[in-house]
């Protein structure tokens, strides 16, 4: 009896909610949902396939998100996310806090190394820029803040990768479409990242630039963002004595001891 009662509460409820649908909203969230797993865009017709649903009722849909900036319709007539739904969620309280923390000893990071630095998080499949430091050289290498990548093309963006749980791994590379072979050798490298507590290895989009990543933790170390170091290599300058690396995990640890207790362990590996 009592089952019977729960069923049929259940059946209420759910007829309840589909009472509040709202249609174009609905149509709206659909678009953005379907074009977020999509990294180089859909048409008109891509999107009215992959949703089932007509051009007619979509087109005023996808023109309303292009004018208030949530999707840029390229001159392929392709429509692609725009960095919006990033920087709203960048201006979340929770980032803001990250932020204020992580600067005072990221200016003393860029004072100490004389190079450029940068604050990224994860959301949903990407790496976003939140933040940076610059140095105050004539010549420097700085990220656009509001920037945002997939996660495989950069060694910030594998360091981040590298410290989510498997299932948020294994989701991402079903919807990156690589080969096999691919997502293997990017796991060995992540494998290694995770085990040194460092991505250091040669620029993939910059020549002549070498990443330094650390992860920022927060408690129960789950990841709170990914610090980066681009390192260039002027003219006529001496390399300093220290480590570009140990002093980037050394900032990252300072930062994630902010928000609750730092393990006592070596990160990086004697070289």
């Amino acid at each position: 009896m009592k089952n019977g009662v729960k069923d049929v509460i259940s059946k209420k409820e759910a007829g309840a909610a589909s009472n509040y649908s709202v249609p174009a909203i609905d149509k709206a969230l659909d678009v953005l949902e379907l074009l977020g797993d999509s990294a180089s865009g859909m048409s008109l017709t891509g999107i009215s396939d992959g949703l089932g649903r007509t051009k007619q009722e979509l087109f005023r849909v996808l023109v309303c998100l292009t004018e208030r900036g949530y999707l840029v319709r390229d001159e392929n007539q392709h429509y692609r996310l725009s960095t919006k739904l990033f920087e709203i969620g960048s201006q979340h309280a929770s980032t803001q806090n990250l932020i204020a923390r992580a600067t005072p000893h990221m200016e003393r990071l860029v004072s100490l190394l004389g190079q450029s630095c940068h604050l990224n998080i994860v959301v949903q499949n990407k790496m976003l820029v939140i933040a940076r430091v610059e140095c105050d050289a004539d010549i420097m290498l700085t990220v656009r803040v509001g920037a945002t990548f997939e996660l495989h093309v950069r060694n910030s963006g594998l360091m981040g990768l590298a410290m989510q749980p498997d299932h948020f791994r294994k989701q991402y590379w079903k919807q990156a479409g690589l080969a096999k072979r691919e997502v293997a050798v990017h796991e060995d490298k992540m494998s290694q990242y995770r085990e040194e507590g460092i991505a250091e290895a040669e620029s993939p989009v910059v020549i002549g630039v070498r990443d330094c990543a650390a992860p920022i933790s927060g408690s129960g170390s789950s990841l709170l963002g990914v610090l980066c170091v681009s390192n260039i290599n002027r003219v006529g300058e001496i390399p300093e004595p220290y480590n570009i690396a140990q002093e980037v995990v050394s900032c990252a640890r300072v930062i994630s001891a902010e928000f609750g207790p730092v393990e006592s362990q070596e990160l990086l590996k004697e070289k």
